[in-house]
């Protein structure tokens, strides 16, 4: 059944939890996390492989050497975000959170590690802890381990959702979730006395009708079934309040479902950049980053896991009839071995509050349900 847990692995799960929780780091070099994943893999006999920046890898075998082996992705990086829950478990490090739940994905893939090696599967398994997942293409380092330098295999990984209903499973043939890629606009003028902006032109009047008119193209460009979402997360200009700043710059992201919208949101984006410049005689620098690809699950996996799933009754699973508009660099191992990313739900009785919130938690059960995915995928021999 699918809540086949042995109590001490849950224990060791929480724990590993909790400690990562505590003590979060943001980015590519996670020293303190790398070392604890490290120690407990260890801890178990096994031989991880490590590579500074570029995480954590460890495969145990299975008892048929010639099953199809399957890979187990989790992320490990934090975000720059002061956590404002209530909870006791909060962060102690100032300005670090772990606000998107890879703390709870690291501990499952703990747990699961080792439940391995009490259970062995019939196939090897290919544990792999990523830093960087949030913005530094993480994956692109992880995925040059020698563990992973496999032509054919499956791959797996699931994703902590901090509103939808407790242990609940969100799936989708195709598209799981959007594309993504960065923009950053420079605005460049004058500058002078806030009394006269007709004389030297405003950046931040002029950033500000970026964003809105940003904000309104997304909108036009989306249909029902293909959304389309344009958000500006940094806006920077001006130290003085009687003074009209010479520069400005923007930050955000955008995100598409399909490669049609993409090149004709960056094309019109090119465009809105340049009437603007000519309209208002300030100069802009418009670039965009080519970001993350879609979230795109193998068809032929998702039907064999969603027979898993109901052979083992898990009690709660939904169909999204439209892609999730978050993007995740897992998207790269799908690029190369067929499989799926699966939401897990980890709602904490009301809050409404999605991941990345500083006031998001997570209910450590959720962690119950990923357990049980990762390893009805590689059952016991």
């Amino acid at each position: 059944m699918w809540n086949d847990l042995d109590p001490d692995v849950w224990d060791r799960m929480v724990s590993h939890r909790r400690h990562l929780h505590k003590h979060p780091e943001v980015g590519i070099d996670l020293p303190d996390t790398h070392l604890f994943v490290l120690q407990e893999l260890e801890s178990l006999g096994l031989v991880p492989e490590f590579i500074p920046g570029a995480g954590i890898s460890v495969t145990i075998p299975g008892t048929n050497g010639e099953a199809l082996p399957i890979i187990f992705r989790a992320d490990m990086d934090a975000l720059p975000v002061e956590e404002a829950s209530g909870s006791t478990l909060r962060s102690v490090r100032p300005g670090a959170m772990h606000a998107c739940g890879h703390d709870l994905h690291t501990a499952v893939l703990l747990g699961v590690a080792q439940d391995l090696i009490a259970r062995p599967a019939c196939r090897d398994v290919i544990l792999v802890f990523q830093p960087g997942e949030e913005s530094d293409r993480g994956a692109l380092k992880t995925l040059k381990h020698e563990n992973l330098r496999i032509e054919v295999a499956e791959v797996f990984a699931i994703h902590v959702n901090a509103v939808m209903p407790l242990g609940s499973i969100g799936f989708r043939y195709g598209t799981f979730m959007a594309a993504g890629d960065w923009f950053r606009l420079e605005i460049f003028g004058a500058g002078g006395h806030a009394s006269a902006p007709e004389q030297v032109g405003n950046p931040i009047r002029l950033g500000s009708l970026f964003v809105e008119e940003l904000h309104a193209l997304a909108q036009e460009l989306s249909t029902e079934d293909l959304r389309v979402v344009a958000t500006t997360t940094e806006f920077l200009s001006g130290n003085a309040v009687n003074v009209i700043p010479s520069r400005g710059s923007l930050r955000g992201t955008v995100r598409t479902v399909s490669q049609s919208q993409r090149e004709v949101l960056h094309s019109r984006m090119q465009e809105l950049a340049n009437r603007l410049e000519r309209d208002h005689e300030l100069s802009l620098s418009l670039s965009i980053t080519e970001g993350y690809p879609a979230v795109i699950s193998d068809d032929e996996f998702m039907e064999h896991l969603l027979g898993l799933i109901s052979e083992q009754g898990f009690p709660s699973v939904q169909g999204m009839q439209v892609p999730s508009m978050v993007i995740e660099d897992f998207s790269y191992f799908l690029k190369r071995w067929p499989g799926a990313m699966v939401y897990v739900g980890a709602a904490v009785g009301e809050n409404p509050f999605f991941n990345h919130s500083a006031e998001a938690e997570f209910d450590e059960e959720a962690m119950k349900t990923g357990f049980a995915l990762f390893r009805a995928l590689a059952p016991v021999a």
